[in-house]
């Protein structure tokens, strides 16, 4: 699954699309920490709280170059180049990849991308998504954007099983918040797996995309 993790990385960080559908990576989950023991609640405090960390540290850090997050995000480094610089971590099982662009030596952009592997309930990932949109109203109010779209709406009567409806692409969710810095971006959208996809891209980057 490395080698698939090489493909995954090229579509989502390369381009850095608003959404889309890629091959997910193959992680190698931890050995414990298993989501079967934690309650719902918690998984979706933890998620969020990474997301919203992930933020706060693109606040702190428009315009610094990369030698400046380097050390100023943990991790290990999956990817350094072309003004990209890429780390992959875990959320439990669930793989995580959280990227920063650069243009002119200048942080401009990131994503943070949450994959579904292995699945452990349905909705697990509506309530992923839910969880973090909520967190993001309460502190840049309504987003501008707010839709759930079905692209097939055979499962739309069976609410118990909508997430397989994100999985196989046939319902996707989206949110965006125009604030001052930029735009932010949260989404769920799915292709075999659920994907859970947040963006904030800096107002003068929008401008130039």
């Amino acid at each position: 699954m490395r080698q698939l993790l090489s493909l995954f990385l090229g579509s989502a960080f390369m381009a850095l699309p608003m959404s889309g559908s890629a091959e997910l990576v193959n992680f190698q989950p931890p050995a414990t920490a298993l989501f079967d023991d934690i309650d719902d609640a918690t998984l979706q405090a933890e998620v969020t709280k990474q997301a919203l960390a992930f933020l706060d540290t693109l606040h702190r850090h428009w315009g610094d170059g990369p030698e400046r997050l380097r050390t100023a995000v943990y991790g290990n480094i999956e990817r350094d180049e072309q003004g990209k610089l890429i780390y992959l971590r875990n959320i439990h099982e669930h793989g995580v990849l959280e990227g920063y662009e650069f243009r002119q030596e200048s942080l401009v952009r990131g994503q943070y991308i949450v994959l579904q592997r292995p699945l452990h309930a349905l909705n697990e990932f509506i309530g992923y998504y839910t969880s973090l949109k909520q967190a993001l109203e309460g502190i840049y109010g309504e987003p501008s954007l707010d839709r759930v779209v079905w692209d097939n709406d055979v499962y739309q009567p069976l609410p118990d099983y909508w997430g397989v409806a994100v999985m196989i692409g046939h319902l996707h969710y989206h949110a965006r918040w125009e604030v001052p810095e930029g735009t932010i971006t949260l989404e769920l959208t799915g292709n075999r797996h659920s994907k859970l996809f947040l963006e904030f891209t800096s107002t003068s980057e929008a401008a130039q995309t």
